[in-house]
C-alpha cells in the first residue's frame, strides 16, 4: 500500500476514539474517527481497516461488518466490544470481522493487530497461503471442499463460510486425522507475522462447527483435542 496505513476509527465515545486515535497517530498511521454508523459507511471504501464498536447511536455495527464483507477489496475489521460472551464474539466473526478486542483494552495490543494485520494485505488475501497449498477438491467423509470455488458442503447440503471459516476447514481436511496447533492454523490461514489471540481461533472453529451441525456434519468430525488444537475425523 502507498503511503501509511489508513484506520477508520468508529466508536461513539470520544474518550475511547481519542485514546485510539493518539495511539494511531503516533504509529505513523493516518487514522480517522466516525461517531455514528452512517458517518462509518462513507468512509469504509477508502480505508484499509476499521476499528468498530458495535454498539452505536444510529445502529449496529453488524450493519457495517456486512456491508464491508460484501466489498471485493474491502477493509481489515477489527471489533472493539464490552460483550465478553462468545455467542456475541462469534456472531461478529460470523459476520465478517477479522478479530475483536475486548474492553478494557491495551491501545499498543491493538496497534500490534492492526500492524500485523495490514501486513497481509487487503481481506482479499485471507487465507492465500491455505488456498495455494490447498487447490481444488478436498473430502473428509461426507463432507467436501472446493478451494478453488470457495465453497463447502456436507452431502447435498451446501455451507455459508466466511472466508477464515473455509481456509481453516481447508487446512484441517489436507490431513485428516492431523492435529494442528492453534501456532500452526494462524500461521496456515492468517500468516505467520499476524498477532492473534488464542481465544480468537477458537471463537472461529466454534463457528464452523456449528455450521457443519446444522449442515448434518457427524458428531465429532472437528475435534478439539485439548490444549493441544483441532482435527477432522473421519466419522462417517
Amino acid at each position: 500500500m502507498a503511503g501509511p496505513p489508513s484506520v477508520l476509527v468508529v466508536e461513539d465515545d470520544a474518550e475511547i476514539a481519542d485514546a485510539v486515535l493518539y495511539a494511531l497517530r503516533k504509529e505513523g498511521m493516518a487514522a480517522g474517527w466516525a461517531r455514528t454508523l452512517g458517518a462509518a459507511m462513507q468512509g469504509l471504501g477508502t480505508t484499509d481497516a476499521v476499528v468498530l464498536d458495535l454498539g452505536l447511536p444510529d445502529g449496529s455495527g453488524f450493519s457495517l461488518l456486512h456491508a464491508a464483507a460484501k466489498l471485493p477489496d474491502g477493509p481489515r475489521m477489527v471489533v472493539l466490544t464490552s460483550r465478553d460472551e462468545d455467542v456475541d464474539c462469534i456472531a461478529a466473526l460470523e459476520a465478517g470481522a477479522d478479530d475483536y478486542v475486548t474492553k478494557p483494552f491495551s491501545p499498543r495490543a491493538l496497534i500490534a493487530r492492526l500492524r500485523a494485520m495490514l501486513r497481509r494485505g487487503p481481506r482479499v488475501d485471507t487465507g492465500a497461503s491455505a488456498a495455494k497449498s490447498a487447490s481444488g477438491k478436498l473430502s473428509v467423509g461426507a463432507l467436501t471442499i472446493d478451494v478453488d470455488r470457495r465453497d463447502a458442503s456436507v452431502g447435498l447440503r451446501a455451507m455459508a463460510l466466511t472466508k477464515i471459516e473455509l481456509d481453516i476447514l481447508a487446512v484441517l481436511a489436507r490431513a485428516p486425522g492431523r492435529v494442528h496447533t492453534r501456532d500452526q492454523l494462524v500461521e496456515r490461514v492468517w500468516g505467520g507475522a499476524y498477532a492473534l489471540a488464542p481465544r480468537t481461533v477458537d471463537s472461529h472453529v466454534k463457528a464452523l462447527r456449528r455450521k457443519l451441525d446444522a449442515a448434518g456434519a457427524p458428531s465429532g468430525l472437528l475435534e478439539t483435542v485439548r490444549s493441544v488444537g483441532f482435527r477432522l475425523q473421519d466419522v462417517s
